[in-house]
């Protein structure tokens, strides 16, 4: 079960003097996915297709309460966005252009419709995108409609024929079917000149599907990928369908609708053909076949990657293992952001302090997607969704985690616990009664939540630390003294799959699939052993007496210790860096000892008095992954 720290700050309040400010001058966030995650995952559709599954088989995992049933749409209309508030000028190669302005009676090499008032237009003639223009009609009724003299049949590869609209930043683009000038709102305003393409459903998809899915799939698995790129054609038939986005157009050709690039573009970046052999062959594969519920084509949504787990919405949510595929890029991802981005992003935090996530969807792993993050600065905090965070800072997705650049917690006896550097809160046994006390705490992988150990080896779980095990039932021969988390893999994506618990006379208790590579429990200490620490690998770790003697088993170096220095407070504990090249020692007053690259935040002595400095500080643990 995922827990979540029960300590959350009021936004609006400010920040107490011991706060710092964000301690590195970016922001690390590490996540999962690219895109809403609604419906089909493209990338979990090719890796499912590599395992050997058919595209009807990957249309039903995603689109779970839908069947196949018949297209209801045969026709589309496009919106090319790029045309927004421009002329509509339209070339043909062959001269074969014509527009019913004329009866259809004339031949052209290009047309241009301008709009000149309440859906009026101005239509003249030229050789060119540049013209110069002649004029052809000075004021008729819209829409104006300019069309192919001679059509292309969609088995044909033959771009002769074609229109090609001449894109507002230079170049052109050729399209299937014929293009139509609208005055969006009928007023006559210029910037609501809109430009749109008609066709037929399988030719518009002829430019979708390799615009969504990259064609070369088709290639991959000795043609298995076929069938990524045959559900990637029926999800966007039936999104397609389904939409009804405007009075004069029924979808756009972006991202905000489905990508739509038409046959070929020639622009600034050259040529390139949009349309690919492979692609159409899906598209002809699954030839009017949508999703439909109760006889209703429903809208099929689909994003590039949903990071492991479908986000749910219209289709149930599901696990996505496709989407672990070696050629997806965004499965897991890192990015950095400034830390002004933050502050400008979300104005009135004044300078940032730290981001926390306070609520997630429960749906794969960090416990899912952000449904809530707090955002704290030194002038007052706020509240956000993980979307929200997503758009202003542009991230893949809302499926994220802060990696934080440095800090630790320090946790007392009682369980109480300090956080320094940028260690955020996620909870203590400050307000329970314990039967025995705290003697460590131990973060999690991703730093988004902690152990604390008991001297009987009682565990209590905290943000997202999950239970593997105590010796809170047992009778031991000395009491435990800490724990140590056991990882696998690294850095960002590092998991918690064991941990180890030591006692005084150097004993360990193992426990997931943490292994034992040695103790000091035959041998004769000078001081008690007060902790461990684990190496990067997890093939080792160190053991710290009282004095800040170290022992080293598996492959931990010895770094450098504390046991020829007087010291006015025992060693409590022992933290290894993320990069396993230093490690830290605590003092039982709050002091801290670092060696190899360990970095000096902050200690406890003089930052509390009176009581709350008398209680022993008994544990620290490392916010920083790497």
């Amino acid at each position: 079960m995922l827990l979540f720290g029960a300590c959350l700050v009021a936004p609006g309040w400010p920040v107490s003097a011991a706060a710092s400010p964000y301690p590195s001058p970016t922001v690390e966030l590490a996540g999962h996915g690219w895109g809403h995650g609604r419906g089909m995952g493209q990338y979990g559709a090719l890796g499912y297709a590599l395992q050997g599954w058919q595209y009807p088989q990957i249309l039903d995992h995603f689109y779970g309460g839908s069947q196949s049933g018949p297209n209801p749409a045969p026709s589309m209309s496009v919106r090319l966005t790029s045309f927004d508030g421009n002329d509509t000028i339209v070339v043909q190669e062959q001269s074969h252009l014509s527009t019913p302005v004329d009866g259809g009676a004339g031949r052209y090499a290009a047309l241009r419709a301008h709009l000149i008032g309440p859906n009026q237009f101005e239509v003249d003639s030229g050789p060119t995108c540049q013209g110069p223009w002649t004029p052809l009609a000075a004021s008729t009724p819209g829409p104006v409609t300019f069309n192919p003299a001679t059509p292309t049949p969609s088995s044909s590869m033959d771009r002769s024929e074609l229109l090609q609209v001449c894109l507002p930043a230079g170049g052109t683009q050729w399209l299937r079917g014929s293009i139509r000038a609208v005055d969006a709102l009928g007023q006559g305003n210029g910037a609501d000149q809109r430009t749109v393409n008609d066709l037929g459903m399988e030719d518009y998809l002829l430019g979708v599907v390799p615009s969504e899915s990259p064609a070369s799939w088709g290639s991959l698995g000795g043609g298995a990928g076929m069938e990524a790129l045959k559900a990637q054609a029926v999800a966007a038939r039936s999104y397609a369908a389904a939409q009804n986005r405007y009075a004069y157009a029924r979808i756009c050709d972006t991202d905000s609708c489905q990508v739509y690039r038409g046959r070929a573009i020639q622009d600034a970046a050259g040529f390139r053909d949009v349309e690919d052999p492979r692609a159409t062959a899906a598209v002809n594969a699954t030839a009017g076949a949508v999703r439909v519920t109760g006889g209703q084509v429903v809208s099929t949504e689909f994003s590039s990657s949903t990071g492991g787990y479908t986000a749910g919405g219209r289709f149930p949510s599901v696990p996505d293992d496709g989407d672990a595929v070696s050629l997806n890029p965004y499965h897991n991802w890192d990015v950095t952001v400034p830390v002004s981005m933050v502050e400008s992003a979300y104005g009135g935090i004044g300078n940032l302090v730290w981001m926390q996530v306070t609520q997630r969807n429960g749906l794969g792993d960090l416990g899912g997607r952000v449904t809530q993050i707090q955002i704290q600065g030194t002038a007052g905090a706020t509240t956000a969704t993980g979307d929200d965070v997503a758009a202003r800072l542009g991230l893949r997705s809302n499926w994220f985690r802060v990696v934080y650049p440095g800090g630790y917690w320090i946790a007392g006896s009682d369980g109480g616990v300090f956080s320094f550097g940028n260690a955020q809160f996620f909870g203590s046994t400050g307000g329970i009664r314990l039967v025995k006390p705290i003697v460590g705490i131990e973060a999690t992988p991703s730093r988004q939540g902690y152990w604390l150990v008991a001297s009987d080896g009682g565990v209590f779980a905290f943000g997202n630390a999950s239970f593997l095990g105590s010796t809170g039932g047992m009778r031991l021969n000395k009491p435990v003294v800490g724990l140590a988390a056991h990882s696998t893999g690294g850095g960002v994506t590092a998991t918690a799959s064991g941990y180890w618990m030591v006692a005084t006379d150097g004993g360990i208790f193992a426990f997931g699939d943490a292994g034992f590579f040695g103790s000091t429990g035959s041998i004769r200490l000078n001081q008690p052993i007060v902790g461990m620490a684990p190496t990067l690998t997890g093939q080792g770790y160190w053991l710290v007496a009282s004095d800040g003697g170290i022992f080293a088993f598996g492959d931990a170096r010895f770094l450098g210790s504390t046991g020829s220095i007087r010291l006015n407070q025992p060693v409590t504990t022992i933290r290894a860096t993320p990069t396993g090249a230093g490690y830290y020692l605590l003092g039982r007053d709050g002091g801290i000892f670092n060696f190899g690259d360990a970095a000096f935040f902050g200690a406890v002595p003089g930052l509390v008095s009176g009581a709350a400095a008398a209680i022993p500080k008994v544990g620290m643990a490392i916010s920083q992954t790497h």
